[in-house]
């Protein structure tokens, strides 16, 4: 299958801060929220590119100095960790100007915006790398530790994780290390951020492009159809995020699926594949530089799983278990493609299409007549409505949004109870040129602590590319695409309810990032939910039992398919990171496919020219998909106990999960959340395993 189009907030950590250093903004401790500082200066999209230029020099040039007056500051004893906050409002004033200055590049219609974007990311890159790295930021952290540490039970949680957090990132980014040393890891740090920005804006700007004759369409959605462009007796197929599923599962001629396939996992091409031959080989140099065996070890060494070992055995655990089920969900595949004369194996391109055929015969479900009961102008409030319900919040419009693109829509987040203003939240939702191509949470304005003791509260925004509607006609999701939207908008929450001191601890370890968005993608299999956001497109009906029956039928149909193919994008990650020497991407990738996947990669592909997670801040941590779901599972047994919409039962998850977020680590919030530590049992029934397929692996 293609590469991975799996939803994450963290996709877009580097516009937030930098993907290798966790340098993160800040909002200063035990600062009251008075409210929202309303800054209509921070929309940066309404600026011109020179003025958008200007905004980011000279916020740079402020950081630096002030930068230099903190840590110049006399070292007065006992005063470590204010000095520490002190040296992160540097950082936040920073971000407050340049988050979504530096999302831009991914966001903005206008080719200049995007171009000034490119630059100030890279100067406030340039900045935060040597600051990461600066030895005195070092010190102070370490001090502060020593300090918090002597001072006892007087420590909050979070001022201990904001000095241990401080530790990790100069420690990773070279500040412990002699002055020759840590100028050779900055420079190359400083390099690698090139080269992700690189291979990012190169897959954003890809406009590949299949034609298909008008003859050889007549199975693919009329919704579909309607917004492809005509070129004489053809249709033009845009080649990304937003036609993949659509395409794939109801073109009807194999060879042009096998074209559109083998024309997706092209892109990016041999200058993405250099791009991240290059990185890694950065990373591998940097992390024997720092001490670590290998670049896996150094990721992984401010993680969860804190060992590539930890990792790796939970994969095997998982390996011979999921090859199983997706051979035999294959097997099912083969007497619909007989049919149509396919002999020998079914190839990669055909998978989507058999296994819609094989839904459509064996289920009587037809994808094409679930679409219709999710008119996004219905779905879209209702999933609004579900998240007050849980999470005791509403979600007020705002008019004209004055987003960074017209079709862009705002709402303001608002705490039900004490009617308390907690943030934006903005819905970017489908394609346009030189878009980021996949789903993510981007949080382009950073809560921050302001003059007077006020906060600059969060502005989040869900980026997505849903095929476009037709034209005069209601866009139709389909129930992934809703899956999709849940997802995000679990994230978006989590950014909006935060409510950790420090933005440093804002962010979950990355391996549990995904945990709590993972977790509320089981509500859209709940029928009283499938019912209450439904609603037929012509009729107004909500989805019948007997379809909703039918689609809970299907729902571990290809779970070995699916999660072979995650287990293999974590291996193939770990793979890279682990290897003593060089490897070789290519090669790398088609050597491991057979021996977790039961079907072929097609030859003369660079499916990691696009796999973006590589480069992209998820480096040695895709395994983090299935380890959060470990988490995310058992995190739902709660709800499953108590009701799936008891507010009670999410006001503790705002409480316990979300509001501390990175302000301890998270065995600790979940065991808070649970009553009792995590346990995998509910992880394994998801992905339809018995106990006794379970015990039967080593």
């Amino acid at each position: 299958m293609p590469a991975p189009s799996l939803p994450c907030r963290r996709c877009a950590v580097r516009f937030a801060a930098i993907a290798l250093l966790a340098l993160p903004p800040f909002a200063a401790a035990q600062q009251p929220s008075t409210g929202p500082a309303a800054d209509d200066s921070l929309e940066a999209w309404r600026l011109s590119a020179p003025a958008l230029a200007a905004r980011c020099r000279d916020a740079v040039v402020r950081a630096r100095a002030s930068a230099d007056r903190v840590l110049a500051a006399p070292a007065a004893e006992g005063m470590a960790l204010a000095r520490l906050q002190a040296a992160e409002q540097v950082n936040a004033d920073l971000q407050r100007l340049v988050a979504l200055p530096r999302s831009l590049q991914v966001m903005s219609p206008d080719a200049a915006v995007r171009d000034t974007s490119v630059a100030c990311d890279r100067q406030v890159t340039e900045f935060a790398t040597a600051w990461s790295a600066d030895p005195r930021l070092y010190a102070l952290a370490r001090q502060a530790q020593a300090e918090l540490g002597a001072g006892g039970g007087k420590a909050s949680p979070a001022d201990r994780q904001l000095a241990k957090l401080y530790l990790e990132s100069g420690r990773l980014a070279g500040a412990g290390l002699d002055s020759a040393a840590r100028s050779r890891v900055v420079r190359l740090l400083r390099r690698h951020a090139d080269l992700e920005r690189d291979f990012s804006l190169t897959l954003a700007g890809d406009s590949t492009s299949i034609r298909i004759p008008l003859r050889d369409t007549l199975g693919l959605d009329p919704q579909f159809k309607a917004g492809l462009a005509r070129a004489g007796d053809s249709l033009v197929v845009r080649v990304d995020e937003s036609t993949n599923a659509p395409f794939l599962r109801f073109e009807r001629d194999r060879a042009a699926r096998r074209r559109y396939y083998v024309a997706y996992d092209r892109r990016g091409g041999e200058a993405n594949v250099a791009r991240l031959d290059s990185a890694l080989a950065i990373r591998d140099t940097v992390a024997h530089v720092l001490g670590f065996p290998n670049y896996a070890a150094y990721q992984l060494s401010s993680r969860m799983a804190a060992t590539p070992d930890r990792v790796m055995a939970l994969m095997s655990r998982l390996k011979p278990l999921l090859r199983r089920k997706a051979a035999a969900e294959l097997a099912s595949l083969r007497p619909l493609a007989r049919r149509d004369g396919v002999t020998g194996l079914l190839q990669a391109w055909d998978l989507p299409y058999y296994v819609e055929r094989l839904r459509q015969s064996r289920y009587a479900l037809s994808q094409t007549a679930v679409q219709q009961y999710f008119p996004v102008d219905h779905v879209l409030p209702e999933v609004m409505k579900l998240y007050s319900q849980l999470l005791g919040v509403r979600f007020e419009a705002v008019t004209p949004a004055g987003g960074w693109a017209p079709e862009v829509s705002r709402y303001t987040v608002v705490d039900s109870a004490s009617g308390r203003v907690l943030g934006r939240l903005y819905f970017d939702l489908y394609p346009r040129p030189n878009k980021y191509q996949h789903f993510a949470d981007f949080t382009v304005v950073p809560a921050v602590a302001l003059a007077g003791g006020a906060r600059q509260l969060p502005w989040t925004a869900i980026i997505g590319n849903w095929p476009l509607p037709a034209r005069g006609r209601a866009s139709l999701l389909t129930h992934s695409d809703v899956i999709v939207l849940f997802h995000e908008f679990g994230h978006a929450m989590a950014a909006v309810l935060d409510q950790s001191p420090y933005p440093t601890t804002s962010n979950y370890r990355l391996d549990f990032v995904e945990a709590p968005s993972q977790m509320l993608e089981n509500w859209i299999w709940e029928p009283a939910i499938l019912k209450r956001i439904s609603r037929h497109v012509a009729t107004g009906a909500a989805l019948p039992d007997s379809l909703i029956d039918r689609m809970l039928a299907v729902k571990h149909l290809t779970d070995g398919i699916y999660w072979g193919r995650q287990l293999f994008y974590a291996t193939y990650d770990m793979n890279l990171h682990t290897a003593a020497g060089a490897v070789d991407p290519t090669r790398a990738w088609f050597e491991l496919w057979p021996q977790i996947m039961p079907f072929p990669q097609p030859a003369g592909t660079v499916p990691e020219a696009n796999f973006g997670h590589l480069m992209g801040g998820y480096e040695a941590g895709y395994y983090g998909y299935l380890w959060a779901k470990l988490y995310s599972q058992d995190m739902f047994t709660r709800f499953t106990r108590e009701g799936i919409l008891n507010p009670a039962t999410g006001r503790a998850y705002r409480d316990l999960i979300l509001a501390p977020a990175g302000t301890e680590e998270p065995d600790t919030l979940v065991r808070r959340f649970l009553g009792r530590p995590m346990s995998d049992a509910a992880f394994y029934r998801e992905l339809g395993l018995s106990p006794e397929d379970v015990a039967g692996t080593p």
